[in-house]
């Protein structure tokens, strides 16, 4: 739907543009297929060790940028850090979607406890160094499901990891910029200074994205028309849902919606028959449930940013999405002899 949404806008609009956009996502969808297909047989422990790898290699080629080769390194305005590899904005995205994975294997798998509590802290610096209000949601809503998920399976666990991270973090508070002085408001993280600023910039972006989609309906403008005018320069609007009825109509927002929220669905299905299982792959349920977190927080991620179709925006959806569904599959296999338990 969303491939045809595409094609109706370029005619309607002569857009030869917005038909090669259309090119470009027939592109992303044939790599979805191959991604989905060999996804099919992985395991939970695979994917948590891709994603200790790729935060590993996230973190080698910050560095690298900052400290060994400093014409790559990138830091704005304001003071938020990244890469030629990985700008300001981007280089969140490593942490905040793969961080369940690790989460799980830290608490739920039995994994190595050092390597994943070493991952999940080179994870929350690059998430720092980036200080992304959106990466910060996101990876707020994926601990959050992992708390949830404990609670339910573990919760001696999750209330003694509880405690240490309220510890650690006032101890954190305590110690930057040097003692109490961090309870100065001039000496908070830049993120909490982001976060309580609020966007007003954004805010009009929904209210020109709102007028320009009721323009186009219904088959929409083309691709990229959905801007608007803030700070003295014209931007695309940061919400991906209102960008597809500007660009493409009502057809490229329900093809879009229909990509987004049916895995979920689907999640939520598998999730009502595990529940009458007589034996419970709790392993593979952590998992799913890490995999769920990266779904949902793309959902998230689509509200405020731009509508892309670029591969590297993508990605994240595809391997979350193929991860969610083998891994949905498997929690609902009612073998006992495949079965095993957390920690087992």
């Amino acid at each position: 739907m969303v491939v045809m949404s595409f094609v109706l806008s370029a005619i309607m609009n002569s857009d030869v543009a917005t038909l090669y956009q259309g090119v470009k996502i027939c592109c992303v969808a044939a790599i979805f297929v191959c991604i989905y297909i060999h996804a099919q047989h992985l395991e939970g422990r695979q994917f948590y060790a891709i994603s200790v790898t790729v935060l590993c290699v996230g973190l080698l080629f910050f560095l690298m940028s900052k400290y060994a080769v400093p014409a790559f390194y990138v830091v704005l305005g304001d003071g938020r850090q990244g890469s030629l590899f990985a700008f300001p904005g981007v280089l969140w995205k490593t942490c905040a979607f793969f961080i369940g994975f690790v989460i799980v294997g830290m608490l739920f798998d039995g994994r190595a406890k050092k390597i994943a509590v070493t991952a999940f802290i080179i994870g929350f610096y690059l998430l720092i160094a980036d200080s992304s209000r959106t990466g910060f949601i996101i990876f707020a809503l994926v601990v959050l499901l992992m708390g949830l998920l404990g609670l339910y399976t573990r919760p001696k666990t999750v209330v003694g990891a509880f405690i240490g991270c309220v510890c650690a973090g006032i101890l954190g508070l305590l110690l930057y910029s040097g003692g109490f002085t961090s309870m100065n408001p001039d000496d908070a993280p830049l993120v909490l200074d982001r976060l309580a600023a609020g966007d007003p910039v954004r805010m009009q972006m929904l209210v020109d994205g709102v007028a320009h989609s009721l323009e186009c309906l219904p088959l929409g403008c083309g691709f990229g028309t959905t801007v608007s005018d803030v700070e003295g320069g014209v931007m695309v609007v940061h919400n991906a849902y209102l960008s597809s009825v500007g660009d493409l109509g009502l057809g490229g927002l329900m093809g879009l919606a229909i990509l987004m929220f049916s895995p979920v669905l689907f999640f939520f299905t598998r999730l009502y028959k595990y529940s009458a299982l007589k034996y419970k792959p709790a392993r593979d349920l952590a998992y799913a449930v890490a995999a769920f977190g990266g779904v949902a927080g793309y959902i998230l991620l689509l509200m405020l940013h731009p509508f892309s179709t670029e591969l590297s925006e993508w990605g994240i959806w595809i391997v979350m999405v193929s991860a969610l569904s083998v891994m949905s599959q498997r929690m609902t296999n009612d073998d006992p002899e495949l079965k095993y338990q957390l920690g087992a």
